[in-house]
């Protein structure tokens, strides 16, 4: 059966003039709804990157306030150990073996901070810096060349980096002039 080319585009112009409309419809709305989902990944994408970032921040903040706790620690051992090494009884000749283990554990002490990255504090000169000392008492200097000199150091400085964890304590001289008058 022979049907005339003229019937045939009738027949197939009029559902493709309506399903062009619906498709480019559903097209369009099928395009809104990947723009929105590429939006949303993204947003997604930035808050997560963000919760990983402070989450990364706060593990090494936690980390590092548990490790000062550490170090301190450390310190106050240093200090313990040291300061029995200066006792009369312990410098007795005939203590010569404990004043050796002592200085043993000392040495293992600044070992153990230094493979952490820390050292002890070392100040150029016996002028007093404020940056890296703290004094813990004044005394009074035999001339005014003495003045802000540091008399002794009572407990070490630590210093990881750029970061001071501990100031070097120390007794400074002040020159208070002949008279007692002084600044």
């Amino acid at each position: 059966m022979d049907i005339p080319d003229s019937a045939l585009d009738e027949e197939i112009a009029e559902p493709v003039d309506t399903i062009i409309p619906c498709v480019c419809q559903k097209l369009d709305n099928l395009a809104a709804m990947f723009s929105e989902k590429i939006q949303y990944d993204e947003q997604k994408e930035k808050a997560f990157s963000k919760l990983y970032e402070e989450l990364d921040m706060f593990k090494n903040d936690f980390v590092e306030r548990r490790m000062k706790e550490v170090y301190n620690d450390l310190f106050l051992l240093y200090d313990n150990v040291k300061s029995y090494v200066q006792r009369d009884d312990v410098q007795a000749p005939e203590n010569k073996v404990a004043r050796e283990c002592l200085g043993y554990v000392i040495e293992e002490i600044l070992e153990v901070l230094y493979r952490r990255g820390i050292e002890r504090i070392i100040v150029d000169g016996d002028t007093f810096n404020p940056q890296l000392q703290r004094a813990l008492k004044v005394e009074p200097a035999e001339s005014p060349d003495s003045d802000g000199k540091v008399v002794r150091v009572v407990k070490a400085g630590f210093i990881k980096g750029n970061a001071i964890l501990r100031h070097e304590t120390v007794v400074v001289a002040r020159w208070r002039g002949e008279e007692g008058v002084g600044e």
